[in-house]
Formats: structure tokens, sequence, C-alpha cells
């Protein structure tokens, strides 16, 4: 059955390390995708620091991405639209979305999320954990900060292109300000419930209740400090105990997958090549094999179909 992960980071640790795409060192790579399953990959350009420094990183990383692409087109392809998908839904391809993981690289200047949109950004998390110029993140939420105007404009700017908006990674009021705004679905990419495990960056039950009402989906993650306290031991049960809690909170239309490959030490699955082993420990917790394709597959694919222009 096809994988489609909402979250990972391996372009900024290929950049890093000037390793291959197809094949290297981490957590993710297209030869263990491929025989995993993955039909889909959201890879996250992710460059926290000043806008010009940010922007220099993220412009380097998406050029690393496209000379990857372009030694492995027979087994890449960049998803701009949902059409692309359907184009290459022949087994052989994994689709790549590009994701902003963070808007510093954006300043001041909403306007750089279309030249972003004309180089294939097709995802945007406001916020890696901290304040920017565009909103709070989920780190500064004692502040009570959300949205800033700039951060408006970018909401409004990546509706109006079709751009998916993600919101991991930013303050609760910030959350609530974009839900306000927005007309189509969005998505968190990669949290789970803090109900089960209380981080801040998992979503609490108004927050996943207001996603759904909104028609959004949450990438339920791999993190191992978003599963159980840290020091307290985490398997592959205890992270199915998320998608349990929040497909009955929510419903099961709402689930989908956010690994967190490359950005985590030690994820409960320790690479792609491990995803064969949530279909089985579904279906053990009850599951029918309708909803198990709905959480690998379905639940993102049709969100796809409907943000992407």
């Amino acid at each position: 059955m096809g994988i489609v992960d909402c979250h990972c980071d391996v372009l900024s640790k290929i950049w890093e390390n000037d390793e291959s795409l197809y094949s290297n060192r981490g957590q993710f790579d297209i030869k263990r995708a491929r025989q995993s399953g993955v039909i889909v990959q959201f890879c996250s350009l992710f460059a926290p620091g000043t806008a010009d420094s940010s922007l220099r990183a993220v412009l380097n990383q998406m050029d690393k991405f496209y000379v990857e692409l372009n030694l492995h087109s027979d087994s890449v392809y960049l998803l701009s639209s949902f059409g692309d998908f359907v184009a290459h839904r022949d087994g052989q391809h994994i689709g790549i979305i590009l994701h902003l993981e963070g808007g510093e690289a954006l300043g001041q200047d909403p306007g750089l999320l279309r030249v972003f949109y004309h180089l294939g950004l097709r995802s945007i998390g406001l916020t890696w954990n901290h304040r920017n110029l565009l909103a709070d993140g989920v780190l500064d939420d004692a502040s009570g900060g959300g949205l800033s105007r700039v951060g408006r404009e970018v909401v409004r700017l990546a509706e109006e292109l079709g751009i998916v908006i993600d919101l991991a990674h930013i303050s609760s009021r910030a959350y609530f300000n974009v839900l306000e705004m927005v007309s189509r679905p969005v998505i968190v990419s990669h949290a789970n419930s803090r109900r089960l495990c209380d981080h801040p960056r998992n979503l609490t039950d108004e927050q996943l209740i207001s996603l759904a009402q909104h028609g959004g989906i949450v990438g339920c993650t791999l993190v191992p400090d978003f599963i159980k306290p840290a020091g307290t031991g985490h398997d592959l049960s205890d992270f199915v105990d998320h998608i349990v809690y929040i497909s009955e909170l929510i419903g099961v239309d709402h689930v989908a997958l956010g690994s967190d490959f490359d950005g985590v030490d030690e994820p409960v699955l320790k690479d792609v090549g491990e995803w064969g082993k949530l279909e089985a420990a579904l279906e053990g917790r009850g599951f029918s094999a309708a909803e198990v394709e709905k959480i690998l597959q379905s639940n993102a694919l049709g969100f796809i179909e409907q943000v992407l222009l």
C-alpha cells in the first residue's frame, strides 16, 4: 500500500553533508522510500536565521534538489499540482512537494512567496518554533502573539496561489488566526495529541477539532518526545495510540502521516525503509483495510487535490 509522508528534512541534510537524494546515510532516501512504497513525500527547506542568511540557504537547498532531480528523474519528480501525481501514478516514481519550514527567508517581503512558487514551492510553515516577522512560534506561546500584518499577507497570497499552509510549529493564537482567514483546508504536517503527551508541539483537543472542522489533516509523527515524555521509552504501539486517539476524536478522515525523518534522532521507525511495519500495527488495533488506506495515503492525497491549484 502506498505511503504519503507529509514531512521530512532530507534536503537540508543532503545539502549540509553533500550527499545524494537517491542513497545516503540518513533516515530517508529514494532507494529505501521506493522499496517501502512511498508515493509522495513533502520535503522541507529548513534554514532558520536572519532573512538574508535563511534566503541564501533555502535557495542553495532548492538548487541541490534540482541537481538531484535531474540525476534521478527516472525515480523522482517535482509534484506541483495534483495533475503531476496523476501523470506519474505508475508505482515507479515518488512525487516531491517542496515545503518551506519557517518563513524567515521571506523577511518582510510577502512577494518573495510568489518567486518561491515559480521555483516550485508548494507548501509553507510560517514559523519554526520561534517568533519571526510572520507570526509567533509555539515556543513563544506565553506571549499570546499571533499573526503579524506580513504574516496575514503571506497567508492570503498562499491561498491565492494554491500553496499548502502548514500550522506545525506555530503559536496557539496564530494557529486560530490562520483558521479564521482561510477558505481551503490546512495541514499540521507533524504533530501528535497533547492529551496523550503534553509537549508544546503537540495539538490540544480544541486545535484538533478546529482543524477537522476546516477540513484539514494532521500528520501523526514519529518524533519520540511527541509520543511519550522524554525518558519514558516508546515503541510503535505508543505511536499508534496517538493515531487511535485522534481518529476517535475527529475522525479517521483527518489523520495522515508526518515522519520527520532526518529531523529527529531515533524516530520510532528508524528510517523510511520501516514504513511497512505500520500497516500491520494499525490493523492490529482494529482499523479496517479502508481506514488504513486513508491514514497511509488517501487522506493526504485528497488534501493535496483540494489545495494545490
